[in-house]
């Protein structure tokens, strides 16, 4: 096919007519780039949207939201959940999105240019990123677990296993559903509290760990990428779960949703956010409710069933010359309770003993009373349940537990891409060696994820994932709230969007920024606080091996401190970089002549009528890494220096529009700090007319020398 500039050259006439000729040619080019750099920039924004999904569909919509749903009552979590989705999820979600497009940099450098003296939010994000990646590598270790089983033509979860030596807990593999117990004893080799066994680690765990921060290592250094009851309402703790899972489900906190929008294009972020939180919502409902067929499956197979299921297996194996005649059952054995069948069992010859507890079906002996799963390891023994029922079950376990690892180290990714690419950008030393900040989190995530690997590795992480990072998550995203809608100021920020969106955001976030969400999350602490240190200390699920039965273990007052300790440590730099900026305050006014310039009078030039801003930001298109794109640069009103900001501070009078004083580096007393708190002029037009000020009292101090 012919090109535009092909025909154009063609159809030209020759002599004169030539200038008009190259014009038509250079318009073909310009409509073609044009094209072409709008093609690039539509796949880039869809590419983003894609990772932005795939990381809230990710292990939280897998692995979390369903054991969180059954253990806290499943309707009503699921409402909760839905209403605090609505109400603080989507908003707080879209304005980091919009924060990230506004600014185009890391999650660092947006609240050091946004509000200097709460930079510290951002480090405060990088910590949490690491507590995250932490734990979640070794969910990425129980799928790499149940993915090399998976290749066993006869899958070991859906039987009892066969051992040579004599054990009590291969009888007790009666009393449960053989995947609970492929789960604890196989997978985890579950100590019974979690101060038991954490100085001993499980080999096949402790190697998985290791395969997974390696793969973490190489795809970093080679660039790839990767029934409801109205009574439960009155629960704190459903309300700290539910709006718990609310922050780390969306991303919120850790800044990868700031790192996302700033290197995406396009205006509709609020469309990606609904739509962002309408996948999660309905990933996570279509699981659990696999997950629940299975549990009611187990529910409804248990007790009486199970022993009528296990006698007509035996009797079918006995015919078929399996089994012996001895290990037939009595004739009576059905009319008898259950756990008489287990006797029978147990009084069999050692050689009769184990094939009838290896070829018994996967079914519960004892009688559930309560809830079969309520930990962690829900997920995995539920869909290793639902796989076995589909014909080639080995193969559709090899692509189902591939599929959750893929799913793992790509939300891994971009956890580890909060650490990496702010830190990047912030220290000259990652800039020149890339490849050494890749090795120092990777190692040092291998390290501290080892503690996982242990006998109690499953409760520490119960731990981490039940108090400490919900807590953390929830005050730092407070403090994000804070920053823009209080002291940055919602109108001002709504203003700036304006001039850079060329249309208003809707006045509605706004409004929630203020009013609801900052509430909701304030309390959602409370409630933290309240849990973390009531009289009656939280519980995590345990395992009694000698019982086959999960039971409730209360945290020792040990574990709680270290989430506290661990937790303001996580906090530390939010208080720390005030403290850095009074410091470096104070030496600067200690050279500087504040008394002269104090004592000075000089003319102050009113502000004229606000008017929303029609400009757009100033941004630098320069590339500083392949983490950032693009960054905006420092607004000109910090490169002032303090005698500048005494020249063109303003009354507070002239002011009715809130703003912030703290978007100040340098402050050089109360009256010029209040003077420009109320100032909703944009940065460029603050600089605009602090020049007008400085020109008009330079000249006006040269006409008093001069006379």
């Amino acid at each position: 096919m012919e090109s535009l500039e092909e025909i154009s050259e063609e159809e030209a006439p020759k002599g004169p007519r030539t200038s008009s000729f190259l014009s038509g040619k250079l318009t073909a080019k310009e409509i073609l780039a044009t094209k072409t750099q709008n093609y690039f920039a539509e796949t880039k924004r869809t590419e983003d949207i894609l990772m932005q999904v795939a990381f809230s569909i990710g292990l939280g919509s897998i692995w979390r939201f369903p054991y969180l749903c059954q253990r806290n009552g499943g309707g009503s979590f699921i409402l909760m959940y839905f209403l605090m989705l609505l109400s603080f999820g989507i908003p707080l979600l879209y304005m980091e999105m919009i924060m990230g497009h506004w600014l185009r940099v890391d999650n660092i450098r947006v609240w050091k240019q946004l509000v200097p003296w709460l930079g510290g939010i951002g480090y405060a994000s990088i910590l949490v990123c690491i507590l995250m990646s932490l734990y979640n590598s070794v969910i990425i270790t129980w799928s790499l677990s149940y993915l090399a089983n998976s290749f066993d033509n006869s899958l070991p979860w859906n039987h009892c296993p066969l051992v040579k030596t004599t054990n009590v807990t291969d009888l007790s593999c009666l009393r449960t559903v053989s995947h609970q117990y492929f789960w604890y004893h196989t997978t985890l080799s579950a100590s019974g509290h979690i101060e038991e066994g954490v100085d001993a680690l499980v080999l096949h765990l402790t190697l998985g760990i290791f395969a997974a921060w390696f793969l973490l290592f190489l795809t970093m250094i080679t660039g790839l990428k990767i029934s409801m009851q109205l009574s439960s309402w009155a629960s704190l703790d459903l309300w700290r779960q539910a709006g718990g899972h609310v922050v780390y489900s969306l991303g919120l906190g850790p800044g990868t949703t700031i790192n996302f929008s700033s290197k995406a294009g396009g205006n509709s972020y609020i469309q990606v956010a609904s739509l962002v939180a309408l996948v999660n919502l309905v990933t996570s409902l279509l699981l659990t409710s696999i997950i629940f067929i299975v549990l009611e499956f187990w529910a409804t197979t248990s007790g009486h069933t199970c022993v009528e299921k296990s006698v007509s297996k035996l009797i079918s194996l006995i015919k078929k010359g399996v089994l012996p005649q001895d290990a037939k059952p009595p004739e009576d054995i059905l009319l008898l309770p259950a756990l008489d069948y287990l006797d029978w069992i147990s009084n069999l010859p050692q050689h009769l003993q184990y094939p009838v507890i290896h070829f018994s079906p996967s079914c519960s002996i004892v009688t559930q009373k309560d809830k079969f799963m309520e930990g962690p390891g829900l997920a995995f023994a539920a869909f290793s349940q639902a796989i076995s029922l589909f014909p080639g079950a080995s193969l559709w376990a090899i692509l189902f537990f591939l599929a959750l690892v893929i799913m793992g180290l790509s939300t891994l990714m971009s956890i580890l891409e909060g650490i990496v690419c702010p830190l990047q950008t912030s220290f000259s030393l990652f800039r020149r060696y890339p490849k050494l900040l890749s090795v120092l989190v990777c190692l040092g995530g291998f390290l501290g994820s080892l503690v996982f690997t242990s006998h109690a590795g499953s409760y520490i992480m119960s731990l981490f994932d039940d108090c400490l990072v919900p807590l953390t998550l929830i005050v730092i995203v407070a403090f994000q709230n804070v920053a823009l809608a209080w002291i940055y100021g919602a109108r001002r920020f709504r203003e700036e969007m304006f001039s850079k969106l060329d249309r208003l955001l809707w006045s509605f976030f706004t409004f929630l920024w203020r009013y609801v969400t900052l509430p909701g999350l304030l309390a959602l602490f409370t409630i933290c606080l309240m849990q973390l240190h009531r009289r009656v200390p939280s519980y995590y699920t345990a395992w009694n091996s000698s019982m086959s039965q999960e039971v409730k273990q209360p945290y020792l007052q040990s574990a709680l401190s270290w989430v506290t300790f661990l937790s303001i440590l996580t906090f530390l730099p939010i208080p720390v970089q005030p403290l850095h900026h009074w410091w470096h305050l104070e030496d600067h006014v200690a050279f500087d002549p504040f008394e002269t310039l104090q004592s000075k009078k000089m003319p102050l030039v009113p502000p004229k009528s606000l008017q929303y801003p029609k400009h757009q930001l100033v941004t630098s298109q320069k590339t500083d890494t392949e983490c950032s794109s693009r960054k905006v640069n420092p607004p000109l009103i910090r490169r002032l220096n303090l005698s500048s900001l005494w020249r063109f501070s303003l009354p507070l009078s002239e002011y009715s529009q809130s703003s912030s004083w703290f978007s100040l580096p340098v402050i050089s007393s109360l009256t010029s700090a209040l003077s420009m708190r109320n100032a909703s002029t944009p940065v460029s037009r603050q600089v605009s007319l602090a020049s007008e000020t400085i020109g008009n009292s330079d000249k006006s101090r040269e006409t008093q020398e001069e006379n």
